[in-house]
């Protein structure tokens, strides 16, 4: 799912700043480079994601050059999702699905050898649609819209609608996927989660794996406060320091609780929520 386009972010913060009669940057994140924003915020999401699936990738002592990915969405989290696994994992991405707004449904993009993001960025129109003329011309693959997921693949990454893991559709996953990154809201439903844990599929779950871009909307705001702006660089390796420390509280707390990834996740957040309000005398005594 793509952010609302910077400039609407700073025509927000322009209006309330304007009601409060001061300047308030930090008061919605998105905005414009130049206008408050945060350079590296574009990639963020997408790249986080990445950085969760090359921790867990260690985990499990894959290699990411001979890894396969298939992507679902080709938005903005899919589309940094496709680059990162590709130039920072060296891996190979088998296809990204794309809704076509033109046609009124979706399609599986594919290509033999793995598909290349960056062309297909290049064909992107403004509103996320790729060029199908222009990809087949290219010699692209383009299949139904549900296929990406029945690729074979060492990682799934959902990553446009919720509920598109289901009890129907997790028969279909190739038995060789060994990984799922969500890297949407809510794409797998707790049938298809029983049916991972029962085939030891390891999941990143949704709030974990794609927090890159809200953590990056922390960035803005602190920079904001300083109003100091960091390089694109040093923003990355921030958000790289913070998701590969939370994954790995988030596995930490899986092996020592003997529990699901998204279950861990839960915990581990509950307690940092609960630990807050103990240190603000909101809550005593709590077990």
């Amino acid at each position: 799912m793509s952010a609302p386009p910077p400039q609407m972010m700073g025509w927000m913060m322009d209006e309330y700043s304007r009601l409060v009669g001061q300047y308030t940057p930090g008061v919605f994140t998105g905005k414009p480079v130049g206008g408050g924003g945060s350079l590296g915020r574009t990639e963020a999401t997408g790249f986080g994601v990445i950085y969760t699936v090359r921790e867990a990738m260690k985990h499990l002592g894959m290699d990411s050059k001979k890894s396969v990915a298939a992507l679902q969405g080709f938005g903005n989290v899919s589309q940094y999702a496709a680059v990162g696994f590709v130039e920072m994992l060296g891996g190979t991405v088998a296809c990204v699905s794309c809704y076509d707004r033109h046609d009124k449904k979706a399609y599986t993009y594919s290509k033999k050898g793995g598909i290349d993001p960056h062309f297909l960025l290049s064909i992107v129109d403004e509103y996320g649609t790729i060029d199908k003329k222009k990809a087949m011309d290219s010699g692209y693959e383009v299949s139904d819209g549900d296929k990406w997921i029945e690729f074979e693949a060492d990682v799934l990454m959902p990553a446009a609608l919720e509920g598109q893991i289901n009890a129907d559709t997790v028969k279909k996953i190739s038995k060789g996927v060994r990984i799922v990154a969500e890297g949407a809201n809510g794409p797998t439903t707790p049938e298809a989660d029983e049916v991972f844990k029962k085939n030891n599929v390891f999941n990143i779950p949704d709030f974990l794996c794609n927090a890159g871009g809200v953590t990056t909307s922390y960035f803005e705001q602190v920079q904001n406060d300083m109003n100091f702006y960091w390089s694109k660089d040093e923003v990355l390796q921030r958000l790289d320091q913070k998701m590969t420390s939370a994954f790995h509280a988030v596995l930490e707390r899986s092996e020592k609780e003997k529990v699901y990834m998204r279950d861990a996740a839960y915990m581990v957040a509950i307690d940092r929520v609960v630990k807050a309000m103990e240190l603000r005398g909101w809550l005593t005594g709590a077990a």
